[in-house]
């Protein structure tokens, strides 16, 4: 399934009218936009999002990168479930997939952090059902 690609927020223009992500960077987008929507936000989906920017501010702990690691995990976990949950409504009724190889998640390979002065940066590395890995980078800056 393509996804409208998005550029500082607003839609990407394209050949003849806008531009549409798949695979690695439909995911990546994807991702990128759950963890930096502010949980809660949005009153049709209220789980949507993540409380990273809650942690601005916060000195930089042990205990503070492993709830920021935390989190990130619930967010992915949360998008795999989406997905798992479109793919299975969709073959109940017949209809054809929303999603193609390259856009479902297989696994999680790993997440890790990493805190550099006032810095945290959080790397994710996912496998997709064609096989493909998608490296996605987030830094937090606290």
């Amino acid at each position: 399934m393509k996804t409208l690609a998005l550029v500082g927020g607003d839609l990407a223009p394209g050949d003849g009218g806008y531009r549409f992500l798949t695979g690695a960077p439909r995911l990546r987008q994807d991702l990128a936009l759950a963890l930096a929507e502010p949980y809660g936000h949005d009153p049709y989906h209220p789980e949507y999002g993540s409380v990273l920017a809650s942690y601005i501010g916060e000195p930089l702990t042990a205990e503070l990168e492993l709830l920021v690691r935390a989190e990130v995990v619930r967010v992915v976990q949360q998008y795999v479930a989406a997905q798992q949950a479109s793919i299975a409504a969709d073959s109940l009724s017949g209809s054809r997939s929303r999603y193609s190889f390259q856009d479902v998640v297989k696994n999680v390979r790993s997440i890790t952090t990493e805190i550099k002065y006032d810095v945290l940066k959080v790397a994710v590395s996912l496998t997709t059902e064609s096989g493909a890995t998608v490296k996605i980078l987030r830094t937090v800056d606290v």
